[in-house]
């Protein structure tokens, strides 16, 4: 990408930004003495400061849809100095949108794209990439299986989204983005409590309970506990789902440098669950279906359990380092598994389907994650730098589901008609277990932020990765790709008080058990990502943008190799060479935070491209990684605190729009034309103590997929027109 292309991309941006911080005192009618800009985290000597906000980058109380600081990137605390676009989803934005649970956030988030396996098992892509990993807290953690449970929002504070390759923060993985969640801590001076109702469509009914304080007279010991219970049928016949969850946190200062928190978290997830949805005509077009068409029996469930215990101790030294050592043990269990499974029965028919039944159980995950960071200043050459280095550890002990399906076989004619009270519950007894699949990763990890000079900052860092796989399950699928190497090289430029330029260069690597022609197995795929943007910061802080190019090559997956039987290892199998490449580019526009005084806004439009540039499938070849994903998305929320003779109403609303996509499957494909998905909101705060809130999804009732194939039983309605009243009371 060259500089001229570069400049010209960003200059609308930065004419946006420029008239943005002149009219700064306009809008805000007040000058900030000193203010730093992000070079001060590098160490520079800069004038007198006056500081004007707390480190502590939580957000429940800022009552923003912003915040400046975040801690998905060791070492690095201000948004503006980490050269990667970063999106936070605040505190009062989960309120003022009522997102419940991570699914909702994220089909929410700039930059995040949502696919379905089916309603229970969701996946989250970015730029054309699959988010597999999420962190809490810090520490990461896999959320694939049968018996994860969407994380629910009450428990926290606010979930930070760092886009493009991230290697160095996290190991292995996809060149896609790193979703940190971070939990609410409890309050140190006095006691505070609230109380949520919600009462919603489908017979929705949500509670939530947040109690939290000093629990000894000098307030050196603190305490919270959140509650929810949240029980809902769907827009679908005879669907449910029942949540309960809870958490409990205690924070000790040990030492007044010296700081310990404990905290466990508890998830019970029942739903009936479906596993597949519904068909469309042979041809890959709609069979326009009903929306509340459910095609699973009323006895359906797909209930799990998820629990969390995580510590973590942080001591503050004199000479301004920190040390922070945590860990987390977390389980997932798949308690009852029962599904109805529709398949096709004729070729001319596209109503009649056969149902079959399917019992599974022993699915579980047992995750252990430690780590250990240190960062602190160091001086050189006369200057002042920063330094973090630290080590980590993952193991994700998976034991898969064992059981019986395509049971007891039943014909139905035409499921336009389909009872699911019809179909009889299954009788079986499973007696068998599982083997688990044993996956290791420990990580060592340094970065270095060099203050060149005042306005730049250089960042140069590194991680060394052991990874391994030994499943029980089939010992030939052990592997162990030795040693791994990602580099991290990023650098930031302060144009003035406002702005900052950027640009960066990372890496992550992803295992493949695949083997080559002399029988070793191939190195992993490397993620490489090139980044280069423009961040503004407002308003001290109030309200933040940016304009992120990007460009990801995905290099060195598996390609079957052009040799003879008899020139491979083993001349029964087949043998590969790491040749595969994928490449993702674009560009992403972020916004957030107070434009004028009580009118905020959160949003972001992506703009992203792929395509397989080589593959071992040659009609992959030029066509997009995922063409059910949209290339352009456009995500908008925005809300006005009124003033004045109307002070305590607030009103909001916003849309979620995208351009068109298709599903392809040998010589059928379906599609779906561009659309656009309206919210609104109306909240009023009576005083210190009551406030109600109205929100209403999907406000023109439009219909579409949230998912769609081209064959098979998976499409599924996005949801009708919703509404959610909600009275909040706090203590």
């Amino acid at each position: 990408m060259s500089l001229s292309r570069l400049a010209s991309s960003v200059r609308p941006l930065s004419v946006l930004c420029s008239a943005l911080a002149l009219a700064y005192p306009l809008a805000h009618a007040q000058s900030v003495e000193g203010q730093a800009s992000p070079g001060a985290e590098a160490g520079q000597t800069l004038p007198s400061v006056t500081v004007r906000a707390t480190s502590d980058p939580a957000t429940e109380k800022s009552g923003s849809l912003t915040t400046s600081n975040v801690s998905v990137f060791k070492g690095v605390k201000s948004i503006r100095s980490i050269p990667q676009p970063v999106t936070v989803v605040t505190r009062e934005y989960l309120d003022e949108r009522v997102l419940p649970d991570l699914h909702d956030v994220l089909q929410n988030t700039p930059g995040v794209s949502v696919d379905y396996t089916d309603s229970e098992r969701v996946t989250y892509f970015s730029r054309g990439h699959a988010i597999d990993s999420l962190q809490v807290d810090g520490l990461s953690f896999s959320f694939s299986g049968s018996a994860f449970a969407q994380p629910d929002t009450a428990v926290l504070d606010r979930i930070e989204v760092l886009r493009g390759a991230s290697g160095m923060l996290r190991g292995s993985g996809n060149p896609s983005a790193t979703v940190n969640m971070v939990r609410k801590r409890p309050t140190s001076k006095t006691f505070e409590g609230s109380v949520g109702l919600s009462l919603g469509s489908w017979d929705r009914k949500r509670t939530e309970l947040d109690l939290s304080g000093p629990l000894n007279a000098a307030g050196t010991l603190r305490g919270r506990m959140v509650a929810v219970t949240d029980k809902k049928d769907f827009f679908q016949d005879v669907k449910q789902e029942d949540r309960k969850v809870f958490y409990g946190v205690l924070q000790a200062d040990l030492t007044p440098r010296t700081t310990a928190t404990v905290s466990f978290q508890h998830t019970d997830l029942d739903a009936s669950g479906s596993w597949g949805n519904i068909p469309r005509n042979f041809d890959g077009s709609s069979l326009n279906l009903p929306r509340n068409l459910y095609l699973g029996a009323a006895w359906n469930a797909w209930n799990r359990t998820n629990q969390q215990a995580f510590g973590e101790v942080e001591h503050r030294f004199d000479n301004d380092w920190t040390l922070k050592v945590s860990g987390a043990y977390t389980t997932y269990r798949l308690d009852d598994f029962r599904q109805s499974y529709f398949t096709r029965t004729s070729t001319t028919n596209p109503y009649q389907m056969t149902v079959t039944q399917s019992v599974y159980e022993g699915a579980k995950n047992d995750q252990y994650a430690l780590g250990a960071v240190a960062e602190g200043p160091f001086s050189l050459f006369g200057r002042r730098h920063r330094l973090v280095v630290g080590v980590d550890a993952l193991r994700n002990k998976a034991y898969d589901s064992h059981g019986q399906g395509n049971m007891n076989p039943v014909v139905v004619d035409d499921i336009r008609n389909w009872d699911p009270h019809s179909y009889p519950a299954p009788t079986y007894v499973s007696n068998g277990s599982s083997k688990p699949v044993d996956t290791r990763q420990q990580g060592i990890f340094t970065t270095a932020r060099f203050s060149v000079t005042d306005p730049l900052t250089l960042m140069v860092g590194g991680r060394l990765s052991w990874y391994s796989v030994n499943s029980s399950v089939n010992p030939a699928n052990s592997y162990k790709p030795g040693r791994q190497f990602t580099p991290y090289v990023g650098a930031i430029y302060d144009l003035n008080e406002q702005l900052s330029v950027y640009a960066s260069y990372t890496e992550i690597f992803a295992p493949q058990n695949s083997k080559g022609v002399d029988g070793g197995v191939l190195q992993p795929v490397t993620g490489k990502d090139f980044e280069a943007g423009i961040k503004g910061e407002f308003f001290d802080g109030k309200l933040n943008g940016s304009l992120a190019l990007f460009r990801v090559n995905n290099v060195g997956k598996a390609v079957e190799a052009a040799v003879s039987p008899s020139g491979c290892w083993d001349p029964t199998a087949s043998c590969y060479v790491a040749d595969g490449k994928t490449r993702s580019q674009g560009f992403e526009v972020d916004l957030s935070g107070e434009i004028l005084p009580g009118w905020q806004v959160m949003g972001g439009y992506t703009n992203t491209r792929t395509k397989y540039l080589r593959d071992s499938n040659a009609g992959n070849v030029d066509q997009p990684l995922r063409s059910i994903d949209p290339r352009h998305a456009l995500r908008l929320f925005t809300s006005y605190r009124f003033s004045g003779a109307l002070q305590g109403l607030t009103i909001g609303g916003g849309v979620n729009a995208y351009s068109d996509g298709y599903a392809r499957s040998g010589a059928v494909t379906a599609r779906q034309g561009g659309y656009a998905v309206y919210n609104a909101m109306v909240g009023y705060k009576v005083n210190d103590t009551y406030s109600v809130q109205l929100n209403i999804n999907n406000l023109f009732d439009k219909v579409y997929f949230k998912k769609y194939a081209a064959t098979g039983i998976s499409n599924y309605y996005g949801d009708p027109r919703n509404v959610m009243l909600t009275l909040r009371v706090k203590f």
